[in-house]
């Protein structure tokens, strides 16, 4: 608590040094207790800048997210509720749907700034250096199990109008989940759930989103594959600033959701580079090939293979083969 106040009167301060005095009297702690957490802060990675008779002064800091930078002026309905951050966890989905089974209210966010086990879909592990955003929402929409894919269409339409708006770049979705800019992938999304019967309890969104790390980061076979904010807007993206408009995204389309999925999926028809291609849909043991057609109500991809057959996918890993 001590060291969230000195790190906000520094950051405040328009005079540039505050003295040790100063942010001893106006925290309630002695002047030992206030060098203590400057050290603290300098191992967060905070430069710090400390002159005798002056005092300190912040001249540099580290690219993390703080919770108190977060909620000031998110100004959201639903989404962000409670957030809940950490430096590192094993999956943010999995402590999300720990808590969801507990009773945490809708709209709770779980962030970390890493993950030792992070999740992609099909059992596949998330890589999940630092820089970049991890975030997971609990929902708790009472809608039947047939519309729960939706839920991920949202979630998707939400991250690309965010890097349209935030960072000025040609964001598209790729089915099911996958956001791409400049033809690689710059973010994905799994979404989990329990339910009951034909009605969903709770559903957790997760969304991984490639920032500002370092591509080589990345193992070689992922990194042809992918790209970064950062690299595609020109430079380094405020991730508090993106992760606040990406909640207030979310928020909207949550409650647009609710009113009306069909409006989502226009939206979602509006950023995709699917629907006119030719793909190849890998899944379920098997290998279909044809042209995408579009998506269902049911959010499901439908293509046309070349003896006419029409097919309906609900689940499966896309490629892109060639414009038709």
């Amino acid at each position: 608590m001590y060291k969230e106040k000195i790190l906000n009167m520094l950051r405040a301060s328009r005079a540039g040094f505050l003295s040790g005095e100063e942010l001893g009297r106006k925290a309630g702690i002695s002047r030992t207790m206030v060098w203590k957490h400057i050290k603290a802060l300098e191992q967060e990675g905070y430069g710090i800048e400390a002159v005798p008779s002056q005092g300190y002064r912040i001249v540099s800091a580290p690219d993390l997210l703080r919770e108190g930078d977060i909620k000031p002026g998110l100004k959201t309905r639903v989404i962000g509720r409670e957030i809940h951050l950490f430096p590192e966890v094993a999956s943010t989905n999995t402590l999300a749907m720990e808590m969801a089974s507990s009773g945490a209210p809708e709209g709770t966010v779980v962030l970390a700034e890493t993950q030792t086990g992070g999740k992609g879909r099909r059992g596949r592990k998330w890589i999940s250096p630092k820089g970049n955003l991890y975030l997971s929402v609990i929902l708790r929409p009472d809608i039947p199990l047939y519309k729960a894919p939706v839920i991920t269409l949202m979630g998707a339409v939400a991250a690309a109008s965010t890097m349209r708006r935030m960072c000025e770049v040609k964001a598209f979705i790729k089915w099911p989940n996958d956001i791409l800019v400049s033809g690689r992938k710059v973010g994905g999304l799994l979404t989990e759930m329990s339910a009951e019967q034909d009605r969903v309890r709770h559903i957790v969104l997760g969304i991984g989103i490639d920032a500002n790390m370092e591509l080589e980061a990345l193992p070689p076979d992922v990194r042809a594959q992918a790209t970064t904010l950062a690299a595609e807007a020109g430079g380094k993206i405020d991730r508090t600033a993106f992760l606040q408009q990406l909640l207030r995204e979310l928020d909207r389309w949550y409650r647009v959701f609710l009113a009306n999925e069909q409006d989502i999926l226009m939206e979602w028809k509006s950023l995709n580079i699917t629907t006119g291609n030719r793909v190849a849909i890998s899944g379920a043991g098997e290998i279909l090939e044809g042209i995408a057609q579009g998506i269902d109500d049911e959010g499901r991809l439908v293509i046309r293979q070349d003896n006419g057959t029409v097919r309906t996918v609900a689940a499966g890993d896309v490629t892109i083969v060639k414009k038709s």
